[in-house]
């Protein structure tokens, strides 16, 4: 049987991590940095494709639920990876330009975010 990962935990961590998205200075209007933007915009829907998994049939072992969450837990680690690139290839994946190097996420958002990480290994 596969890992049970507690949902209630992980909802709570990237909650966490979207607010601080929220109130990070450069994911503001009317010009956030665009990495920024678009790493907060996936980790929202994340959240939001976590949100719609039925807790019940996860905990009975049901296989559509199961695949659901392995789902967000790669996106999360996804998640991480952006936000802990300091090549600037990431970046320019999530609407950086060529040269402009990793946006500054924080040491909030890089800490909720390792945060997540190891809520969704534990």
């Amino acid at each position: 049987m596969a890992d049970r990962f507690d949902l209630a935990a992980i909802a709570a961590k990237m909650q966490s991590l979207i607010e601080a998205f929220e109130s990070h200075p450069e994911n503001q209007p009317p010009t956030p940095n665009p990495t920024i933007f678009f790493t907060y915009d996936f980790v929202r829907n994340t959240y939001n494709q976590l949100k719609a998994i039925d807790a019940a049939k996860y905990a009975a072992g049901d296989q559509v639920a199961q695949e659901a969450v392995t789902e967000v837990i790669g996106r999360n680690g996804f998640t991480h990876a952006l936000i802990s690139d300091t090549s600037g290839k990431m970046s320019i994946m999530m609407g950086g330009g060529p040269g402009s190097g990793p946006p500054n996420f924080g040491p909030e958002i890089k800490t909720k975010s390792e945060e997540l990480v190891a809520t969704d290994t534990a």
